[in-house]
């Protein structure tokens, strides 16, 4: 935790406040785990053995009827409207067969679940009692390695990885603003050292639209191509709050966009609810 160094105990205190349990399952979630298995999928096409690197891995796996789920009741309006779609597309079958009863995957089960036995997974948390439930969590895998570190330190310390291909799972609370310029300037390091990797980072749509700063950044940083998928569920000037879900992708497996274009019109005609949005950019 050397980065928290000289820092008051109350901001070290509110970096690490963020649970994910509030809000497992949400319609983010969704949107972030549809497109997740899609690129880890696209890595199961070459036989050689990739690596995860999730920088935020949190608990790992979430009850959806613990207290803290039902008092957010967010999972209505994401995976439990995901589940009573009906059929899904081919696109979206290992998504849904990784959803559990009353339960539900984050980033690293997800992966777990998709990976192949050659593969491996680095799962990356600060918050001490979400590292602690994670070990448990993902416990009896040799497949999965922890680390309780700082995730912008852990991305561009821990790549290259021995297998040369992989993807890094980026997707912070951004409770606090530098994130949105610090994620991009950590991924474009990352990316130096290992330019064969794949850059999965989510990001929230809020009426602050401070998601611009770290979309700007990663238009600026030089890439060859960059994916842009964003999800929609009203108009950021209706409310406060979360009004969307966004993620880019750096570096994307082939056919990723076209993946992420049939992916959001299916939700949208199938009334999962709102709209989906995708763009491309690089040099």
């Amino acid at each position: 935790m050397a980065q928290c160094q000289g820092l008051a105990p109350f901001f070290v205190a509110f970096m690490l406040s963020y649970l994910h349990r509030y809000h497992a399952g949400n319609f983010a979630d969704v949107h972030k785990h549809l497109l997740l298995s899609r690129v880890l999928c696209a890595l199961n096409r070459k036989p050689a053995p990739y690596c995860v690197i999730d920088t935020h891995a949190g608990e790992g796996v979430y009850d959806l009827r613990a207290e803290e789920a039902v008092k957010g009741g967010e999972a209505a309006d994401g995976v439990a409207r995901f589940l009573g779609l009906g059929d899904v597309p081919l696109l979206a079958q290992e998504y849904r067969a990784a959803l559990g009863e009353g339960s539900y995957p984050g980033s690293p089960a997800l992966a777990r679940r998709l990976m192949r036995d050659v593969d491996r997974l680095v799962a990356v948390e600060l918050h001490p009692a979400t590292y602690e439930t994670l070990r448990a969590t993902m416990r009896g895998d040799a497949r999965v390695h922890f680390h309780r570190r700082d995730a912008m330190e852990a991305l561009v310390a821990l790549v290259p990885p021995v297998e040369k291909r992989g993807v890094a799972v980026i997707d912070p609370a951004y409770e606090v603003k530098d994130e949105y310029r610090s994620v991009p300037a950590a991924v474009a390091k990352a990316h130096a050292r290992w330019r064969g990797g794949v850059y999965f980072i989510w990001y929230p749509l809020l009426p602050e639209m401070r998601h611009e700063m770290l979309l700007e950044s990663l238009e600026d940083a030089g890439f060859a191509e960059v994916v842009v998928s964003e999800w929609h569920r009203r108009a950021p000037d209706s409310g406060r709050g979360l009004y969307g879900s966004g993620v880019a992708v750096v570096n994307p497996p082939f056919r990723f966009a076209d993946e992420a274009a049939e992916l959001g019109a299916w939700l949208e005609t199938a009334g999962f609810g709102g709209t989906h949005l995708l763009r491309r950019f690089g040099r």
